[in-house]
């Protein structure tokens, strides 16, 4: 068995039992595995933050986890596609992309384990097993301009998404980021590839859900959530986000992007704020007032106003 697999095994045994422990011999005859391989499990759980706890003969987990069910989740979203939680992967945006000619709109991968997620400009997604949710969902697309603006409309989707299922305000930093209160909750990443005349969009998405320590990380990040808590479930979560998603992605399909326009604009996480802007074509700073019908940032500079369609972000 592929050691990721046995990973999940072995946490999914521990979670089951109601103190989250079980006797080695027990934990070997159930997964069919050696002694050698389960340590070297435990110490790979270990760096993805999952820890677990060996006295004597027995395995406790320390902290339960919030593991995925890829039945459930696909029995649970609307409309076509397919759901497939990997035990493991490098990027369910590289894996999707890689197998593109496959795909369908609506076509779902979501990584227990993502070992080099991305961000834009070469950024990495940094994941611990059970803590985050990284989803990367394909949509078919007539043609380029369909998808202008898209992932001001892929954030308010995730928004509201987030909100549906907690209380709490998120907002959404153009082009692509996903915060709560002044951290950082998430963020999306686009990457389209052309077939058949058509425009096949991979959408990926990547979310804090439980609190973690990233100890490489200088910045401010933000969770939906300390703790798991009843009610709540990154299965549940998975599926509202691939539903309105779906959702945003047939309005744009459609040519109608007013309704999730006007989201954003209650969202807007920048509106009113004096940034800079750095792009192909140079470096712009002025005051934020919003986004036009397309989603392009407007940035007004000496009563003129400019319409960015991408960049990276500061604040001075």
């Amino acid at each position: 068995m592929e050691q990721s697999l046995v990973m999940l095994a072995l946490l999914q045994l521990l979670n089951e039992e109601s103190d989250k422990s079980l006797d080695k011999e027990t934990l070997l005859s159930q997964l069919g595995i050696t002694e050698e391989l389960l340590k070297i499990c435990i110490e790979q759980l270990a760096l993805l933050n999952c820890k677990i706890k060996v006295e004597g003969e027995t395995l406790e987990l320390e902290d339960p986890v919030d593991l995925l069910d890829q039945n459930y989740i696909y029995r649970h979203v609307k409309g076509r596609g397919r759901v497939e939680v990997l035990p493991s992967v490098d990027s369910t945006n590289t894996y999707m992309l890689n197998n593109s000619s496959f795909l369908v709109s609506g076509d779902t991968v979501i990584a227990e384990i993502q070992t080099a997620g991305r961000g834009r400009r070469g950024g990495k997604w940094h994941s611990s097993l059970g803590k985050q949710l990284t989803l990367s969902i394909c949509y078919e697309f007539d043609s380029l301009d369909k998808i202008e603006g898209l992932s001001v409309g892929i954030g308010v989707a995730v928004a509201k998404a987030v909100e549906k299922l907690v209380e709490q305000d998120v907002l959404v930093k153009w082009p692509n980021d996903i915060y709560k209160h002044n951290g950082k909750l998430g963020g999306i990443l686009i990457e389209t590839k052309m077939a058949n005349n058509k425009v096949k969009a991979i959408i990926g998405i990547g979310l804090n859900v439980y609190k973690d320590h990233f100890a490489q990380l200088k910045r401010e990040y933000a969770s939906i959530c300390e703790n798991i808590q009843e009610g709540f479930s990154r299965n549940e979560l998975a599926i509202e986000i691939i539903n309105h998603v779906k959702e945003v992605c047939a309005q744009f399909a459609l040519g109608d992007r007013n309704e999730v326009i006007e989201s954003f604009k209650d969202r807007d996480a920048l509106v009113g704020r004096n940034i800079q802007v750095q792009n192909e074509q140079g470096t712009f700073e002025g005051e934020s007032v919003g986004v036009d019908k397309t989603g392009a940032l407007l940035l007004e500079n000496n009563g003129q106003v400019l319409k960015i369609r991408s960049g990276h972000i500061s604040f001075f």
